[in-house]
């Protein structure tokens, strides 16, 4: 962020420094008329692009009261829950881990993620919060084959073999079978993996 503001002090500064030869022709004017149509865009582009990076951040994701279970679930001690498993075994970017499982690995995923991410942000502040917060939409297989597709332990366990084609076609969930994503019994319980104040 204080390279983009640094980068537009420069550029206002260079505009303004060059304004009085600028203004003396005509060509002049339009560069400058062009400049000053630029200069908004640009700062709009910057300031778009630093809030999709920090709203695809964990701190982020947490920063609401309703999802802090979620956010405590990635220390819960249990091995059959995969927000905590890929957690806790560095399987994804710790700072990015909820972006990571949630956001839609096909074209234009990205920018789906951040409107049901803007969805969720438009309920938290107008609208009424459920008790438990859904998907919008089923959690699709290739979310989880982006990673484990080409993994040896994903490749090699027995079930993944003999349901490869109903994985890979989406016939059949990686849910029907690894269907703790959160743990929050394991929240209830304090059933922490390590205590609050040795969390990163």
């Amino acid at each position: 962020m204080i390279v983009i503001v640094s980068a537009v002090a420069v550029l206002v500064a260079m505009i303004a420094h060059a304004a009085g030869h600028l203004t003396a022709n005509r060509l002049g004017r339009l560069v400058l008329l062009g400049g000053l149509a630029i200069l908004p865009l640009v700062v709009s582009g910057a300031g778009v692009a630093v809030g999709v990076r920090e709203s695809s951040q964990t701190q982020f994701c947490m920063g609401c009261h309703e999802m802090e279970r979620y956010g405590q679930s990635l220390f819960v001690d249990n091995p059959n829950a995969l927000a905590a498993v890929h957690y806790q075994k560095r399987l994804i970017d710790r700072d990015s881990t909820c972006f990571s499982c949630h956001t839609d690995y096909a074209l234009f995923g990205d920018a789906k993620a951040k409107l049901n991410g803007l969805r969720h942000v438009w309920v938290h502040y107008f609208g009424t919060i459920p008790p438990e917060p859904r998907l919008y939409q089923p959690y699709p297989n290739y979310n989880c084959l982006h990673c484990h597709n080409d993994a040896r332990g994903y490749l090699e366990a027995g079930p993944h073999r003999e349901l490869q084609a109903e994985l890979q076609s989406g016939a059949r969930s990686c849910l029907s079978c690894h269907d703790l994503a959160h743990d929050l019994e394991g929240v209830k319980a304090q059933n922490f993996w390590l205590p609050e104040r040795a969390r990163p």
